[in-house]
């Protein structure tokens, strides 16, 4: 097991804790970049300091002390350092990060600005004290460390390259709306099944008069048992059914053979985007549209068309890794960083 530096701290100076962070600012009231860090790192075990020195948002809180009482953290990680300077005064916020290395901490920074927002020469002087007792820093990725070094030429060669991760934030659930009377030829039951067969986190919108008792029946049992199926088998108006397509991003016509559909029409007008087998006559006598707007294939077969499908809904997602991909990556930085010998 890797001993951690600050076990054994000098007389004198500030035990260590451990496979602990102080982030910096403490909380961060303009975006959640420092509060979904806290929760990925307490969920991989790492303990969060919190000591209430330094808050940013658009209230500012007043820093509650300013002399470090305690354990010192393993890591102090500075995201946005000229708030501490704001909170302590430069020099003072200087003198608490000079404690606690020599209490054994390790300085990395994230460099979310090349300089501070507020260009005060004072700030100026103080980042680049800053960047001088750094350890290890964490770029975006390699050309964001190539500009912020002609920048910054005080930042160490002890580095992490990763993305920022995506937020937690729930994304807009994947509608697809099946519209129309219900037929057998529709295939309108077999397309359900195969859609809520997967885990996608979606909504299937299936509306339209159930000209068929069966299809009604079938469909009805699966609204029951699966939340992701808005089954509504009523009368649509043209009013209505204009109105529920709004509601949607996709339209699917599930079947065989296409050859002329006022559902398709209205949705192409609308500007939804299509999934269905190619019409007769081809997609060109409806206009021109991008590959990944209508999906249009040779011969229909539910399965590739969920591929198909897929793929488009995945190429147009961010790809950004998530918290706990990311703290995996940050954690391992942070290990690497205490078990070097510290900075001159």
């Amino acid at each position: 097991m890797t001993e951690h530096i600050g076990e054994h701290p000098r007389e004198g100076t500030l035990p260590t804790m451990p496979a602990s962070t102080w982030q910096v600012p403490e909380t961060c009231g303009w975006n959640d970049y420092v509060s979904e860090a806290d929760q990925a790192l307490a969920g991989a075990g790492w303990t969060v300091l919190r000591p209430g020195l330094c808050h940013d948002g658009p209230s500012p809180v007043a820093a509650s002390r300013t002399a470090w009482t305690g354990v010192a953290p393993a890591i102090v990680h500075l995201h946005w350092p000229e708030k501490l300077a704001a909170a302590l005064e430069p020099e003072t916020a200087l003198e608490l990060l000079g404690e606690l290395r020599r209490a054994g901490a390790r300085i990395v920074q994230t460099l979310h600005n090349l300089t501070p927002h507020e260009s005060q020469p004072a700030l100026a002087r103080f980042r680049a004290a800053v960047d001088a007792m750094t350890d290890g820093v964490h770029f975006f990725s390699a050309e964001h460390e190539l500009l912020a070094r002609e920048h910054r030429p005080g930042l160490p060669r002890s580095v992490l390259h990763l993305p920022h991760p995506r937020y937690s934030t729930p994304g807009p659930v994947v509608s697809i709306g099946c519209f129309g009377r219900l037929r057998p030829y529709k295939r309108t039951v077999e397309f359900a099944s195969a859609v809520l067969a997967g885990k996608d986190e979606l909504r299937l919108l299936v509306a339209g008069n159930p000209d068929d008792v069966d299809t009604h029946r079938r469909l009805s049992v699966i609204a029951e048992s699966d939340h992701r199926l808005d089954y509504r088998p009523d009368f649509l108006s043209i009013t209505d059914f204009r109105a529920l397509l709004t509601t949607v991003e996709w339209v699917a016509l599930p079947y065989r053979q296409l050859h002329s559909s006022g559902v398709l029409v209205e949705a192409l007008q609308a500007g939804r985007r299509v999934l269905s087998v190619a019409p007769v006559g081809g997609t060109a006598l409806y206009g021109a549209y991008p590959p990944d707007h209508w999906l249009a294939l040779p011969a229909w077969d539910d399965q590739a068309a969920l591929r198909a499908w897929r793929s488009a809904v995945g190429s147009s997602r961010v790809t950004l890794p998530s918290w706990p991909d990311a703290i995996s990556a940050v954690i391992g930085f942070y290990e690497a960083v205490i078990a070097a010998p510290p900075r001159p």
